[in-house]
């Protein structure tokens, strides 16, 4: 399963700048500071400044690189797009200001669909501090599936991601930054820059 390869390359990394001791990431980690990640699959965290941490996979789930995020602009959210429908219980939020490159947006999702429909989908389990994300990345979009909370596990498959990317297609305009969730979970499908900070709790 995906979840195993990774968690165990985790214990073998090192690279330039380490982040703070709250880091949950095995000691010793340290990472590369850039401006945005490049394309790729990542596992990582969001913390709760915005700095977001990366692990970019290579196509056997080993980890390449780790990569350190600092915070852009906040997104604004749009009232208008919000919507929550209380009979099925999920939520999509969808960022006024932020609008995605389609291509990169295509691809990415489709990378998230090939990553959910392998055996055992993705399965996240977060640690103690922060949530959990898995995300593709393609011309500056992100892609993901995450666990918000610390101390949580999440599973999609591929029904799960296209089901929370049709949500978001159908209330938000088309190529617009969006995440979808449902109620009582802390499982979210979602898509933005990526540069972005996401799955903030």
């Amino acid at each position: 399963m995906l979840s195993k390869t990774i968690i165990s390359a985790l214990a073998a990394i090192a690279t330039v700048q380490a982040l703070p001791a709250a880091d949950p990431n095995p000691a010793g980690v340290n990472y590369e500071v850039l401006d945005a990640f490049p394309d790729g699959e990542y596992l990582g965290y969001t913390y709760p400044n915005g700095t977001m941490t990366g692990h970019l996979l290579d196509e056997a789930g080993v980890i390449k690189r780790s990569i350190a995020v600092h915070p852009r602009a906040p997104l604004e959210s749009s009232e208008v797009s919000t919507k929550r429908d209380g009979v099925q219980r999920r939520f999509v939020d969808c960022w006024a200001n932020q609008f995605l490159d389609r291509p990169g947006t295509d691809a990415a999702a489709q990378c998230l669909r090939n990553a959910a429909a392998a055996p055992g989908g993705i399965d996240l389990r977060s640690g103690s501090t922060v949530g959990l994300y898995y995300s593709c990345v393609r011309s500056a979009v992100r892609v993901y599936y995450c666990v918000k909370d610390p101390n949580s596990w999440g599973n999609a498959n591929l029904e799960d991601i296209n089901y929370g990317l049709r949500q978001m297609d159908a209330r938000c305009q088309p190529y617009q930054a969006s995440y979808f969730r449902w109620d009582n979970t802390p499982e979210i499908v979602g898509k933005a820059r990526a540069d972005t900070s996401i799955c903030l709790r």
